[in-house]
């Protein structure tokens, strides 16, 4: 069986919430919004590169976790990014 469009991806089972977050700027405030699938935004007022944290990523691509495609769909940078941010929430401190 074929999928036609990714299940960890797909938007009709996502709440609203899930789909869209604000987070501030470091420099200046300004709210910036991302949407799941976004790493990184230009913040609107000031023009700084604004990331998601780690955890933040690991809550929009939790897919990662249990699909067999998840490296070819995200990419190898981020799927190994994920993997290590996994790693470091899961340590005992």
């Amino acid at each position: 069986m074929v999928l036609k469009k990714c299940p960890g991806q797909d938007l009709s089972r996502k709440k609203i919430e899930e789909v869209v977050c604000n987070l501030p700027c470091p420099f200046c405030g300004e709210e910036v919004e991302f949407f799941f699938d976004d790493k990184t935004r230009k913040c609107p007022s000031c023009s700084t590169k604004v990331s998601k944290s780690d955890i933040q990523l690991l809550k929009d691509f939790g897919c990662a976790d249990w699909c067999n495609a998840a490296e070819n769909c995200l990419g190898s940078d981020l799927y190994i990014k994920l993997k290590q941010a996994k790693e470091g929430c899961t340590k005992p401190k």
